[in-house]
């Protein structure tokens, strides 16, 4: 991740800063002081404003580390912090961040919340480059789950007994986005099934045909044998307003030291301009969605790019020859 520190993020009413020590007075009478906000979180309602000016203290000192994030949220209308957010953990090597947040009672159900969530999901997947943010609530305080999914993030699962808070021992409900969702909901790009989509039959082949250099013809009488059918070969593309932006095929192929043709993810491309957003991930679950709706399962790959597909619930199988080539790669499993 290229971490950037708690830098101002500003929207149409909220401007994300970090806390000054002036903020003690405001974070006390806002939110910090009052029991029903601080409920369902780890840290007790402070009991009076040298409580508030001590945590500010606290975050001030940290704030010269690149990899600190601790946003005051702060209502323009009002001119001063109505609540907070930060990043409660950073897990480098993942790539994932996870969120905490906070805002005064009077603030509530006003859509606050959800525009400082979104505003810092987009910071950290544009500018810190993160690969996936987390957050996770108490199942007593659904609202904060509904904060979460308005922003894109999905629903993970419940760990039972997993967290502690001022009401006790609690379960977490935990939430996630990636790269790619985010930026397909940003972006608003679609998946399709060429064999579904006659119409773009004459576009993805010159399309393919340009990234790999196939013959133009083997393209079309490809594609338009897939008309109809429920297994392969077939093309998938990544679509936007009528461009596409990524693609990839799902052919037969002939591993060596295996008897059987199988199923055989090849050539995943992306436009460079929409490179690093987690396009190519995106459009690989939903091809192996896609074709587990047609009964096709395993897909198989071969690649020597083993770390990305890994990501996206690749297994490595075995070393593997395909039909026609030189050396031996790294064939994976998608079940």
């Amino acid at each position: 991740m290229e971490n950037k520190g708690t830098v101002t993020i500003e929207t149409k009413r909220l401007r994300l800063r970090r806390f000054t020590p002036e903020d003690a007075s405001a974070m006390y009478k806002n939110w910090a002081s009052d029991p029903e906000v601080t409920r369902h979180l780890t840290w007790p309602a402070h009991a009076d404003e040298g409580v508030s000016a001590s945590v500010i203290s606290s975050w001030v000192k940290e704030y010269s580390s690149p990899a600190y994030y601790q946003w005051a949220i702060e209502l323009k209308s009002l001119g001063e912090p109505i609540g907070g957010i930060s990043a409660v953990a950073i897990d480098e090597k993942a790539g994932s961040v996870t969120i905490g947040y906070c805002i005064g009672k009077r603030f509530w159900n006003q859509g606050i919340m959800t525009e400082a969530l979104g505003a810092v999901l987009g910071f950290f997947f544009e500018e810190v480059k993160a690969r996936c943010v987390n957050a996770c609530h108490d199942p007593r305080n659904p609202h904060s789950g509904m904060v979460m999914r308005k922003c894109g993030m999905r629903y993970d699962g419940t760990l039972r007994c997993k967290g502690h808070n001022n009401l006790g021992p609690t379960d977490e409900a935990w939430h996630s986005i990636l790269r790619g969702e985010y930026y397909k909901n940003k972006l608003g790009y679609e998946i399709v099934c060429i064999s579904e989509r006659p119409d773009l039959i004459e576009k993805a082949s010159r399309w393919f045909h340009e990234k790999w250099g196939v013959p133009l013809e083997a393209y079309v009488e490809s594609m338009e044998a897939s008309l109809g059918s429920r297994t392969y070969p077939e093309w998938y593309a990544a679509i936007l307003n009528g461009r596409i932006i990524a693609g990839l095929g799902v052919i037969e192929n002939d591993f060596h030291n295996r008897k059987d043709l199988a199923p055989n993810v090849c050539a995943v491309y992306t436009e460079p301009e929409f490179r690093n957003m987690g396009i190519a991930g995106v459009l690989l679950d939903g091809v192996c969605e896609h074709m587990r709706k047609r009964g096709v399962s395993p897909l198989y790959l071969l690649t020597d790019h083993d770390s990305f597909y890994e990501r996206y619930g690749w297994e490595f199988l075995t070393m593997a020859q395909g039909d026609g080539e030189p050396d031996l790669s790294r064939l994976y499993v998608h079940l």
